[in-house]
Formats: structure tokens, sequence, C-alpha cells
């Protein structure tokens, strides 16, 4: 997020909304400036005065900016920030955490062993103990940007870290079935419409259209597309034809294989 830092110049104000000025009593009982340098957010729109307990000036700061703060005091128990020259704001709607926004959308969690549910994505959150369950949906109301990384509010003070999460949905796949696999080359049978991610199988198994992953005796897995059928399929539904190079069909022969289908 790029940090702003106000000038005395019209230039730099001019990107602040404009409002009425408004003269304030000045009588102030003030402890002395402590000289910082930290950045501040503006969690709601924030108005800039010229001096501690000062005149309000014609600019705001906007929901959600970014603002260096160089010096900051106290006067008559109020907190004063000054974010330029002579520009000070009250501490009153200034946040040393980035402010969320509001998104609409579903993300899906991705991590390894789920993900943990955080009750803020602030550096003080703390492990609420509660894991979502990988490749569940969430709907996210809320998303913010905390040194580097984006977390997403999933209700309440749920919070995930964007690291476990993604817009994608995930490709499910189902429990593995054990099936006996022979091999063919469709080219050879004159099919050059079916390309060599083709099964050929049982259509009341495996419907045409259907997506299946095969797990090789070897380990090696590969996916498929059931396209084709054959009298095979029916004389024996456990049985699948998997399209390939006819010299690889031909070392292929028959052996077990492990398919499961993907969602």
């Amino acid at each position: 997020m790029k940090i702003k830092n106000l000038l005395l110049s019209v230039v730099a104000l001019g990107t602040l909304t404009t409002t009425s000025v408004v003269s304030v009593a000045t009588s102030v009982s003030a402890d002395a400036n402590t000289s910082i340098s930290a950045v501040y957010y503006a969690s709601a729109t924030t108005q800039v005065f010229s001096a501690p307990n000062g005149t309000q000036t014609a600019q705001t700061l906007p929901t959600g900016s970014a603002w260096k703060v160089t010096n900051k005091t106290v006067v008559n128990g109020q907190t004063w920030l000054q974010v330029g020259g002579t520009e000070w704001v009250t501490d009153q709607t200034m946040s040393e955490n980035p402010v969320p926004t509001a998104t609409d959308g579903v993300m899906y969690v991705t991590g390894q062993w789920g993900a943990a549910v955080y009750n803020s994505p602030y550096s003080d959150h703390q492990n609420t103990g509660r894991v979502l369950e990988k490749n569940s949906g969430w709907k996210v109301t809320q998303k913010v940007d905390v040194d580097g990384t984006t977390w997403y509010q999933v209700g309440g003070d749920a919070w995930i870290w964007g690291g476990d999460l993604s817009d994608q949905q995930p490709v499910v796949q189902a429990p593995g079935r054990v099936m006996n696999a022979t091999a063919y080359d469709p080219r050879v049978l004159g099919n050059y419409t079916f390309g060599y991610d083709t099964v050929a199988a049982n259509l009341s198994v495996f419907p045409r259209g259907t997506k299946l992953r095969i797990t090789f005796a070897n380990g090696t897995t590969k996916d498929y597309v059931v396209r084709d059928t054959g009298g095979f399929a029916y004389a024996n539904p456990n049985q699948i034809d998997i399209a390939m190079p006819n010299g690889q069909a031909m070392q292929f022969g028959r052996q077990n294989v492990t398919v499961s289908v993907l969602n």
C-alpha cells in the first residue's frame, strides 16, 4: 500500500476531500511533542487540523489510506498525530493496523492440513483451535493485507491466512477402485478423433465425458476422459481400455490400475 505524506503545497493536498473550514477553541494544555516514525491508517474519513486542537482545514484523510506520522502529542487528554508540516489529526479514527476492505466471494481451503482459524489478521492474533477442512469452500466478506500477506474474514472474528486459500475450486478425487486395464491405439482402428487421453469403458459405470485419474502399477498417474466403449466393457464392467500409441499398447498388455473419478 502506498504511504502518503501530507505536504504544505496545494498540489499535495489536492487528492484529499474538501470540507468547510471550521474554527475551534485554541485553549490547550499540551504535553511535549514526541517524535516518532510510524505508519497509521485512517479507519474512517478523518478531519485534518492546522495544529493540535487547532483550526479545521479543508482536507480530510480518506478511509483506508495510509499516512506517515512524524510526531504525536496529547492536548487536553486527546492524542494528536502529525501527518505533515502543519497538518494534524486526532487518533480517534487512526490505527496502526491496516483497514480491512469489503469483498464478496468464495475461497477454498488448499492447505495440506486444512486452514487454521485466527481471531484477528494482525500480529497479536491468536489461534482459535478451529480448523477448516481441506477443499471446503467459505464465503469471505472482508480482506486485509498485513505485512505483505492477505487475510480473509470468513465470519465474525474468524480470519484465515491467504496462503491456505484459493479462489479456484479444487478438483476432488473420489476414492480409487482397482480395475483391470488393457490398452489400444484408436488410430490403428481408424479413429483420429480420440486423443491418447481417452479411455474406453462401460458407460453405465463411467458415463461418456467422465474424467478419470489412473494410477499405474509403477506409481505414475495420468488423467483421462471416457470417450469410447466396446463389447469387452459390457462383458466385464471392471475393465477399461486405455488409449496409447500402438507400440506402448502392445507392451502394456494387461495389468491392474487404480481408477479415481475427478469431480
